[in-house]
């Protein structure tokens, strides 16, 4: 598991084209489509994200929905 350690910076490039890809893959699913809540929709997004992520730095499903809101 992580550990959590305070906030972490801002986000780079790289992590803000992988939120954006995770997005589209996950919200384009047609396995699934809209039959989910709004916490397992960034829930997966958050598991796509975290399975390819090479920053090193901890996101929350919560820091990644507020970062693609902003």
């Amino acid at each position: 598991g992580f550990v959590v350690k305070g906030r972490s910076g801002n986000y780079t490039t790289a992590e803000d084209m992988l939120i954006c890809t995770a997005w589209k893959k996950i919200s384009q699913d047609a396995s699934v489509g809209s039959d989910q809540t709004v916490n397992t929709y960034w829930q997966r997004i958050k598991e796509y994200f975290d399975e390819r992520n090479t920053s090193g730095h901890f996101r929350s499903s919560d820091s990644l929905h507020q970062r693609w809101s902003t």
